[in-house]
């Protein structure tokens, strides 16, 4: 029974991948098409031909934009490709095999059953795109986005700290601290730190976009800035000291601080101008994580790889 499923979702995954290389396949095409005849076919008028570099554009951006929507899992290559291939030779086909032969373009952008033709292609490859757009789309709208692991070794050292609690007297006091290392998905190093306290969590800045335009492809952005330590009780919360310790720049929001004046007036226009409830809506946010432990219920050390993600509410643990 479990093959019989594995099957079936693989030939429904292949299809999928199939209609989305169908389309991009037709979309290119037909913009490539319309443009080639704009520059080859003089005999229509000047009109005709700015109808035809319109209509090139218009398949053309289509297709960019869809190229972008195209769900993020889908499988390039292979028998999808060959149905985006056989699409791409169908529609360029005898348009290519007339003009070596000399004789006048066929189907090209006119009045009458030329425009017809395009509009009915249009609504077809729309109802098609929009049928592997749907799924993508919810799927972005739900899933999260891996950004990087967390390990906390169980090594752990001593530091001599001095702070004051609020409304108390001094303190110095060697404190017990744990190794965390910050990795990348591919496992390369990028931070490591010694953090006292009961548990670590990363501090960060999500630029938030509106569900209708992650549904059509465009992902939140973030920037992870800090590690800061945390207490599991209030009291300890009230009483022991606190440490953040800064991240290199990790993230598409991460800029060079020359830049950062002129991305903040940007990011606080584009809120300005985005209504509440607008699909265009943008909305930057300072979030941090779940916390991750340091040490168990009996106070021991843990040794243990969390992974960060990025949810459609914030950063948590993945």
């Amino acid at each position: 029974m479990t093959d019989v499923v594995g099957r079936a979702l693989a030939r429904l995954l292949a299809a999928e991948d199939a209609t989305t290389d169908v389309v991009l396949a037709a979309l290119f095409s037909l913009g490539a098409r319309s443009l080639l005849l704009a520059a080859l076919d003089r005999s229509r008028g000047p009109f005709v031909a700015a109808c035809r570099v319109l209509a090139g554009a218009a398949w053309l951006a289509a297709g960019a934009a869809y190229l972008v929507a195209a769900p993020a899992s889908r499988r390039w290559g292979g028998d999808p490709a060959l149905a985006g291939g056989v699409t791409a030779l169908v529609l360029l086909g005898p348009w290519l095999l007339r003009s070596i032969a000399g004789r006048a373009p066929a189907f090209g952008l006119a009045l009458g059953w030329g425009v017809v033709l395009q509009a009915a292609l249009a609504a077809l490859i729309g109802a098609a795109g929009v049928a592997t757009l749907i799924p993508a789309g919810f799927s972005r709208l739900v899933e999260d986005q891996p950004l990087l692991t967390l390990d906390v070794t169980g090594e752990t050292g001593t530091q001599l700290v001095r702070w004051a609690a609020p409304d108390q007297a001094g303190r110095s006091e060697r404190l017990i601290t744990h190794r965390v290392v910050v990795r990348q998905l591919d496992g390369s190093v990028v931070a490591e730190a010694w953090i006292y306290g009961d548990e670590v969590a990363v501090k960060g800045r999500v630029l938030r976009f509106s569900p209708a335009l992650n549904a059509l492809g465009v992902a939140n952005l973030y920037e992870l800035q800090f590690l800061h330590n945390g207490y599991e009780r209030a009291e300890r919360h009230s009483e022991m000291p606190h440490v953040a310790l800064a991240l290199p720049p990790i993230g598409p929001l991460s800029v060079h601080p020359l830049w950062r004046p002129w991305q903040r007036r940007l990011l606080a226009s584009w809120e300005r101008r985005s209504r509440e409830g607008s699909p265009w809506g943008v909305r930057s946010v300072v979030t941090e994580s779940t916390y991750f432990p340091l040490t168990d219920a009996d106070g021991r050390a843990v040794t243990q790889s969390f992974r960060l993600v990025l949810t459609p509410g914030g950063l948590s643990s993945g």
